[in-house]
């Protein structure tokens, strides 16, 4: 009894391998535009994928699904978002320490914000009747 996953999840994380988690255990690797066959005990088994502490949410799959991961909404506008919000700090702020200090506060709740959502969606793009 197997699964395939395949991961779509855009430019961003792409030097990095995603953890595929059966049940709660770590059983493969799937890198950005592949794909991985995974094997499951059962007919149902629960599949999540991380990637850094980047989580997905868990769904629950059957024997022959297809599923996809891909980057959701706001993982994706994450970095541009950052860019821009810096960017009209140094601008707004013109004394370097009091920006540098902003810069860094933003930077933190940046990163806090990644673990604190989920970046990425996996769902079942086909299933076996």
């Amino acid at each position: 009894m197997s699964i395939t996953i395949k991961r779509n999840t855009g430019w961003q994380g792409i030097a990095l391998k995603m953890c595929i988690k059966v049940n709660g255990e770590k059983v493969a690797m799937v890198e950005e535009q592949k794909k991985a066959e995974v094997n499951i005990s059962r007919d149902r088994a629960y599949v999540q994928v991380t990637q850094s502490g980047i989580k997905s949410n868990e769904i629950e799959v059957e024997d022959g699904d297809i599923l996809e991961i891909t980057s959701t909404k706001l993982y994706r506008m994450n970095l541009p978002l950052l860019i821009i919000t810096i960017t009209i700090f140094n601008i707004l702020i013109p004394n370097s320490i009091h920006s540098i200090i902003a810069i860094i506060i933003i930077g933190t709740l940046d990163i806090i914000s990644l673990f604190l959502f989920k970046g990425f969606h996996i769902k079942v793009s086909e299933r076996e009747e």
